[in-house]
């Protein structure tokens, strides 16, 4: 075996720790087959809150090289939840040779199955970072082509297409930048990856008073013929509306009551202020959602076992008996219904806890440095 290379992974706290601590065990081998089977791999990983509070990337790649120097590595990357923007371009990633470090945006990859993608980035910035280090490190990689054919690595990066580029001015000392094209999809991949990194389906544990309140709500109107005969004459597109607003009442209800849109103020960009706030109405909306469809299915079940067939037959005047159509659209209007009346649940809840529960780890510090400021 020949020398050992040291490889530090600077995670931000939360979902890029978690992604980083999954992925500790596989990175050794992983690196000996793809970059030099002759290298002893080491892995060291810490947690650092500046990575999940800095919103520039020279702070994040300063404290990226201090903290490589104080360790001792070979080779330092910092995985952030920052969303990092060069003009228009959503940025992936950025590598420093000459400082031997290298930064990954986690929420540029968007959606599942991202973990498997960000091991792989990690994985492709190393080679770059190692075949430009042979210098200093005595390395025996061939560096030509990274330097000849760098498309080469633009193919082999794992999201849908990356262009790779000397950064013209800023940030200082990177040498290539990642851009997430084409531009679309990466501000999309962007606010995707923004919103899991709240973790949306955290949020449901704080709806349990909400849902208690909405089924309380619909099963007691659900012994009234009124909302039976409704279900049946309303059309299916009053159903789709009514289904539309009670969600967009609810979602509207939270952000309102619980204080969880950012507003402008000398400590936020107006990009950042937008993109932010358009995580938080995502984050609900596939919280909220999750919450209407458990509503639905147990709206279904007691429409099941409390109206007997010939009851809502009777009731409802039906030529031939209901069938399982008739008792969807009955759970769903009293779903619908209910989810209004929810919404006043929402507004009991605790602000703070609510905020915690809503927000990922940077959006939490930025809202805390924003009130403070």
């Amino acid at each position: 075996m020949g020398k050992e290379l040291t490889v530090g992974l600077i995670a931000a706290p939360e979902l890029p720790a978690e992604i980083v601590e999954k992925a500790m065990d596989m990175l050794p081998d992983l690196f000996a087959e793809k970059i030099d089977k002759t290298i002893s791999w080491k892995i060291e990983m810490i947690i650092d809150p500046l990575a999940g509070s800095a919103e520039e990337v020279d702070d994040i790649l300063d404290e990226a090289g201090e903290i490589r120097n104080e360790k001792g590595w070979d080779f330092a990357i910092c995985l952030t939840d920052l969303p990092i923007f060069y003009g228009k371009e959503v940025v992936a990633a950025d590598t420093c040779h000459k400082n031997h470090i290298a930064q990954i945006s986690i929420p540029a990859f968007g959606w599942l199955p991202f973990r498997g993608a960000v091991k792989n980035a990690i994985l492709h910035i190393l080679k770059e970072l190692v075949s430009y280090s042979e210098n200093d490190l005595g390395n025996n990689l061939e560096k030509t082509k990274y330097v000849k054919q760098p498309k080469q690595l633009e193919k082999n990066f794992p999201i849908v297409k990356v262009k790779r580029i000397r950064p013209a001015r800023y940030p200082k000392d990177v040498d290539f930048r990642y851009l997430v094209i084409p531009r679309i999809n990466g501000k999309i991949r962007l606010l995707i990856g923004m919103t899991q990194s709240n973790r949306p389906m955290s949020i449901m544990s704080s709806f349990k008073k909400v849902i208690a309140i909405a089924f309380t709500t619909g099963a007691f109107g659900l012994i009234f013929t009124t909302l039976w005969n409704l279900s049946i004459i309303l059309s299916t597109a009053r159903l789709s509306g009514l289904m539309v607003a009670a969600i967009s009442v609810l979602i509207i209800w939270i952000i309102v009551t619980h204080n969880l849109w950012e507003r402008p103020s000398t400590r936020n960009e107006k990009r950042l202020r937008h993109l932010y706030n358009l995580t938080t109405f995502f984050t609900l909306s596939f919280s909220v959602i999750m919450y209407y469809f458990i509503l639905f299915i147990l709206f279904l079940i007691a429409a099941l076992v409390l109206i007997p067939p010939g009851v809502f037959k009777e009731a409802v005047d039906f030529a031939e008996g209901p069938g399982i159509i008739q008792y969807l659209r009955l759970a769903w209007l009293t779903a619908s219904i209910s989810t209004i009346a929810g919404a006043i649940g929402a507004g009991m809840e605790n602000e703070e806890l609510v905020r915690d529960i809503t927000y990922g780890y940077r959006q939490k510090r930025r809202y805390k440095e924003i009130q403070n400021h």
